[in-house]
């Protein structure tokens, strides 16, 4: 939960992100780049919209790699760290660290 006053102060979130992964990381590091303190409120209800989880999330990848380049990006590091190992280790990934970018592997250098 924010104020109108806090949200304004900290642009609101990056509209560039599209799909799944990243949003929320990015918004943390932009409120915290912002000076927006964050507050524990005991008691306070706090809702989230039920949807079915999986780990790794790979009928996600496709996001999570856009997503994750416009994070590098803003960031200059890459977010969702694990899942990114985890999809490698899938043989869905690969890291290339001299330009520290993440690619999916294409299905025929997989199998």
């Amino acid at each position: 939960a924010a104020t109108e006053a806090t949200w304004r102060r900290t642009g609101g979130f990056c509209e560039r992100y599209t799909g799944y992964g990243g949003e929320d990381t990015d918004f943390a590091l932009t409120a915290a780049s912002a000076g927006v303190g964050l507050w524990w409120v005991g008691g306070a209800p706090a809702y989230h919209q039920h949807h079915p989880v999986s780990r790794p999330p790979v009928e996600h990848l496709a996001d999570i790699l856009r997503n994750g380049a416009i994070f590098r990006q803003r960031w200059g590091r890459w977010p969702m760290e694990g899942w990114m190992r985890d999809f490698g280790r899938l043989g869905l990934v690969r890291h290339d660290p001299a330009t520290d970018t993440w690619s999916a592997i294409p299905r025929h250098e997989s199998s």
